[in-house]
């Protein structure tokens, strides 16, 4: 007899495409068939035990309702965006300011995305950049404070290590005969500062080798005496 498998265990079902309130007031609604009057003409409407409108149909071929009114929450079979912006119009008309999500990721998005605009917070959705854009806010920059800060600093310590490394030039020049072995020396030494900023910020720009520092013979030679 062989051992049961993965395949042979029942599998979970997804959770369902929730839409319910989240840290509200005891005041607000949750009566079941609590509805906005434009909703009625919207869909054909089957109704509880109690009379309640409970499942929301487009058409009457429809197999399973748009979605379900379980009175404390909202529980649609899909994520259409007219759909979603029906459940947040009866989320707004019971008072629920703010609502928590659960169900799959399209539908978490679309409740957030038109959820802006009708000044409902949601919980349970991390929006992403595209959200945000969808939802007509402005991209998220970096502090202006903070900006402006580093665009001061990092011109100033490249230019702090270009000086230094100057004058360090100088003095490789007067210590160093060899020609090619004082250039291996400063071009080792350009290379590893260049490193150093690009590290420190990729998108400034690299200082550069110094130009030609002239040594005339005259102070050369008195230099030698």
């Amino acid at each position: 007899m062989r051992p049961p498998s993965r395949l042979d265990q029942p599998q979970a079902e997804p959770a369902p495409n929730r839409l319910a309130p989240s840290g509200q007031p005891a005041a607000m609604s949750r009566l079941k068939g609590d509805l906005p009057p434009s909703l009625l003409d919207r869909y054909l409407i089957e109704h509880d035990g109690r009379g309640r409108a409970e499942r929301f149909f487009r058409d009457h071929r429809a197999a399973e309702p748009a979605f379900r009114d379980a009175g404390r929450a909202l529980v649609a079979a899909t994520a259409y965006p007219d759909v979603v912006a029906d459940m947040l119009k009866i989320a707004r008309h019971r008072g629920w300011t703010e609502v928590r999500v659960q169900g799959d990721a399209a539908f978490k998005r679309e409740v957030w995305v038109q959820a802006q605009a009708l000044d409902i917070t949601v919980k349970g959705h991390r929006p992403s950049e595209r959200d945000r854009q969808a939802a007509g806010q402005p991209a998220r920059t970096p502090d202006r404070e903070t900006a402006r800060a580093r665009d001061g600093q990092e011109p100033r310590r490249a230019a702090d290590l270009e000086d230094r490394l100057r004058r360090a030039a100088v003095v490789v020049r007067g210590l160093i005969a060899n020609p090619e072995a004082r250039a291996r020396l400063l071009a080792r030494a350009w290379s590893r500062a260049a490193a150093h900023l690009e590290r420190a910020a990729p998108v400034r720009t690299r200082p550069g080798p110094p130009g030609p520092i002239r040594i005339d013979a005259d102070r050369r030679r008195e230099r030698d005496r």
